[in-house]
C-alpha cells in the first residue's frame, strides 16, 4: 500500500469517500459536503496540526483516507495524536490496510504520547480490530458546543 499525503487533485477520491463515511453508521452525524471540503482544504493547507492521508493500493486505485490531528494533552504530558476519519472501501476491507496505516502512523509520530481516536459504541469490528492495535477503552463522556 502507498501512504501519501493528500493533494488537490485528490479532492473528488476524498470527498466521495467523505460522503460515504458520514453516510455511515460508524459516525453518529452527517457532514454536508461545504464542511467536507472545509476538512479537505485545510488538510492540504500549511495547518501545522492537521494532515489529510491518502492510501492507494500497488496497482494504485484508491483504497481509503484519515485524517490526522494533533495536540497537546496535560492527562498524558505530551502530544497526542488523534486519528480522525479512518476509512477503508468497503471492498478493500479485511486485507489489512487500516493495520498498515496504523504502522505508518505510529511512525511518522515518533515523538506522541498518546493515539487515540473515537469508534461507536456498537462498531464492533472496528472496536475489535482497535484493540488488536493496542487501544483500550477510554472512559469519558465527551461533551461539545458547535459553533
Amino acid at each position: 500500500m502507498n501512504i501519501e499525503k493528500m493533494k488537490e487533485s485528490d479532492r473528488c477520491d476524498i470527498i466521495e469517500m467523505s460522503r460515504e463515511f458520514y453516510s455511515s453508521d460508524a459516525v453518529s452525524h452527517t457532514a454536508d459536503d461545504k464542511k467536507l471540503n472545509d476538512v479537505f482544504d485545510t488538510a492540504i493547507s500549511d495547518f501545522p496540526t492537521f494532515e489529510g492521508y491518502i492510501f492507494r493500493d500497488d496497482n494504485g486505485s484508491t483504497v481509503g483516507y484519515s485524517y490526522i490531528s494533533q495536540y497537546y494533552e496535560s492527562e498524558i504530558g505530551g502530544m497526542c495524536v488523534m486519528i480522525i476519519d479512518l476509512f477503508i472501501k468497503d471492498c478493500c476491507r479485511g486485507r489489512g490496510y487500516a493495520s498498515e496505516f496504523f504502522g505508518f502512523v505510529k511512525k511518522s509520530y515518533p515523538d506522541a504520547k498518546r493515539f487515540r481516536l473515537e469508534v461507536m459504541p456498537d462498531n464492533a469490528g472496528a472496536i475489535k480490530a482497535y484493540k488488536r492495535w493496542g487501544f483500550e477503552e477510554l472512559i469519558y463522556k465527551q461533551m461539545i458546543i458547535d459553533m
